[in-house]
Formats: structure tokens, sequence, C-alpha cells
């Protein structure tokens, strides 16, 4: 069985972008790497490692589950993230697992379905005098298990790994060069209890490449710009492209992939402006471009898939007293190219654009020098269970 999977969301909602503080999320994930934000920045710059944390998350998202066969669900996720540095020795990551149960009847019969997923996303820094190592672990596993009164069973398992490096050189003050490699191991399995139905597996080299720019006059006062290309670096953006990497496989074929026959070009600017010296006021411009050219192994169709999005956010923070109001708002237009091609002959091909606007709110409070609270909510105020938290002490 092939499969041509085209995702119209991203597997992982947008605000759960791997790295990203409470802070930054409130403040809107489109700032990341350009508002100065010392837990968001480790993923940028490891070798910034400067102050002692220990810090803990509750961080709920929501999951648009698509590797459910018979119907995709939204599924409400709620992993613990921990945070822990010092000069010689940083870990950030988040470690959750989800199981759900559903017993369906019908007149004569029955059916069930058991999920179960296990997430793990970390970054671990060791420094050695000026060396200094990093390590990402990106990994997910799931496993869909449908059962029906004749006890015949449907086994759907994925399984996704991708561990990289990274290294940062300063090559003149405030300019630093930023390398990513890595290596992503991927098995896609679909199995009875008779015979295996397909059994894709894929090793993907991965690399990205960028210059990151920023320059502080205060807290307060700031500009920022970033630039990178290369390839999707996590399984979050492997997972919403536009086409799966499992559709040039055989069912049952192991294949080695450069980049994920894909190529992604960001560049970011931010120019913070401050307000009475008690916050700032934020304002940039960011464009995402990806190319990707795959194809078809059974069917020998060209896939190619070009998407771009230009946003614009304005992000918020000012303090009174010992509390932190934020708010972000972003301003976007997305832009994808959906072609399939035979012998230069045009199969399929579909264009869709549009407009679109998000908002983000979130609280800081900080009683003391060492200590202090974030809360952020990435859904409904009024919901309790989308409110996330971090607690961190400084030492």
């Amino acid at each position: 069985m092939k499969k041509v999977l085209t995702v119209v969301f991203a597997f992982f909602c947008l605000v759960n972008a791997s790295g990203l503080s409470l802070r930054v999320k409130a403040l809107g994930s489109d700032f990341a790497n350009l508002i100065p934000d010392y837990e968001t920045d480790l993923y940028r710059n490891p070798q910034s490692l400067s102050t002692n944390i220990v810090g803990i998350a509750y961080d709920p998202f929501v999951v648009y589950d698509f590797f459910r066969f018979y119907a995709p669900m939204i599924v409400h996720q709620a992993p613990i993230a921990l945070t822990v540095t010092t000069r010689g020795f940083g870990m950030t990551g988040k470690y959750w697992m989800n199981y759900s149960h559903e017993l369906e009847p019908y007149e004569n019969t029955w059916e069930s379905f058991t999920t179960q997923e296990y997430r793990i996303e970390d970054l671990w820094m060791f420094r050695v005098g000026e060396v200094v190592l990093n390590i990402y672990n990106d990994l997910d596993y799931s496993k869909i298990n449908n059962t029906n009164a004749a006890n015949s069973r449907f086994i759907d398992k994925n399984f996704e790994y991708i561990v990289k490096t990274q290294y940062s050189h300063q090559i003149k003050k405030r300019l630093n060069l930023d390398l990513k490699l890595g290596l992503g191991f991927y098995n896609n399995k679909w199995e009875t209890d008779f015979y295996t139905i397909y059994d894709q597996c894929i090793n993907i080299a991965l690399a990205r490449l960028g210059l990151y720019c920023r320059n502080i006059s205060s807290v307060n006062d700031f500009t920022s710009w970033y630039l990178d290309i290369g390839s999707p670096i996590s399984n979050a953006e492997i997972d919403s492209l536009p086409f799966s990497v499992y559709s040039a496989l055989l069912d049952d074929e192991t294949a080695f992939m450069w980049f994920a026959k894909t190529l992604v070009a960001r560049l970011g600017f931010a120019k913070a402006l401050p307000i009475a010296n008690r916050g700032f006021l934020a304002i940039g411009v960011k464009n995402a471009l990806l190319f990707q050219n795959t194809e078809t192994a059974s069917e020998e169709l060209n896939l190619r898939g070009i998407e771009n999005t230009l946003s614009v956010p304005i992000a918020a923070e000012y303090i009174v007293n010992t509390v932190s109001l934020r708010f972000g708002a972003s301003f976007s237009y997305h832009f994808q190219n959906l072609r399939q091609a035979e012998n230069n002959s045009v199969y399929t091909h579909d264009i869709v654009h549009g407009l679109d606007y998000g908002y983000s709110f979130g609280l800081g409070w900080q009683p003391h020098k060492k200590f202090a609270i974030d809360i952020y909510n990435n859904a409904y105020f009024w919901h309790v269970k989308d409110w996330a938290i971090y607690v961190k002490y400084l030492f």
C-alpha cells in the first residue's frame, strides 16, 4: 500500500515547536531566536550556557492524529518539560506518553481501537573548557491496535528518531554561524495476524546552516535577525511536509535519503522599542520557503510541493511590580503549490493560498530574583487544562 499524504494541518501544533519557552510562546512563536530568551536561546546557541537554572513545566498542547486509519482525531497531550543548566552542563527536554482505548459496539458485533504513543524531545549540553558538545534527541513511537469481534487484528506502528549535533561559531561580535547535522531513522509498519501489509524503513541525512545576529542596547531595546537554509531538522517538520517521506518507497523497502528530498530557507527580523523602561513593543517579519521534490515508487509519479509562509508578528511585554504582562499577535499569508506529474504530463495540480491570524497571551511572576513562574494559554482562557505553567529557580 502506497501512501501519498498531503498534510492540511501540521502533525503538531505550531505553538508546540521544539525549544520554545512559555515566555516566547506568549509573545509569539514567530519571535523564536529573535527576542532574547535564555531557555529558547539554548536551542539556537547552547554555547551561551551562563546561568544556573532548575525548572519544570507542565505544557499541554493539541495533536491532530492523522495516523489513525479510520478517522483523524484531536488528542490533548500534556508533557512534562525539564530544564537544568550550569556553566558546564545543561539539559532541557520534554517527556510524555499518550494512551487511549475505544470500544465501538455495532448491532451484532464490536470493534476496539487502542493507541499508545511515547515521545522524547531533549537537548543535552556538555562544556569542557571552550569546547561545547550538543546532542539532540527527537523520538516518536506510536502503535495503533485495531481488534474486532472476529478476533482479527490490524496493527499500525510508526517509529521516528532523529539524533543531531550542533556547532556554533562567533564570526564577530553579535554575529554567529550555526551548523546542525543529524541522522533520522524512520519505520512505518502495518501488519495483520497473518501477514505484513507494508514495512518501510528510511535513513535520512539532515543538515542546516544559519547566521544569527543580535544587537542589544538594553533589555528592552534590541534588533535581531537570522537566515538559515537546509533540510527539515525535526520530526515535527518532516511529519508536516506536503508529501510523506514514505511515498518514494515500495511497501517493503529500506532506503537512504538526503535531506528528506526537501530544501527549507528561512529568514526573520525583529526590532523592539522600550516602553518607559518597563517593557518593550516588538514588531518583526518572518518568511519560510519550502521546496520538496520526490516521487512515488509504484505509480512513477513525480511529486513537487512548494510552500511559503510570510508572517508579520507583533509582541508586547510590560512589567507591573513583579508581574510581566505578555501579548502576541501574528498576521500571515500562506501559499501552497502541489503538483503530481507523469512523464512530463501534469496529473494533478493544486494551488491553495490564504490569509490567517493568531494571538497569544501569558503572564510572568518573579517575586524574588532567584525564583520565577511563567504561565501561558494556547487555546481557550476559560479552560484550565489549556494553561501551561513553568516554575524555575536560579542559583
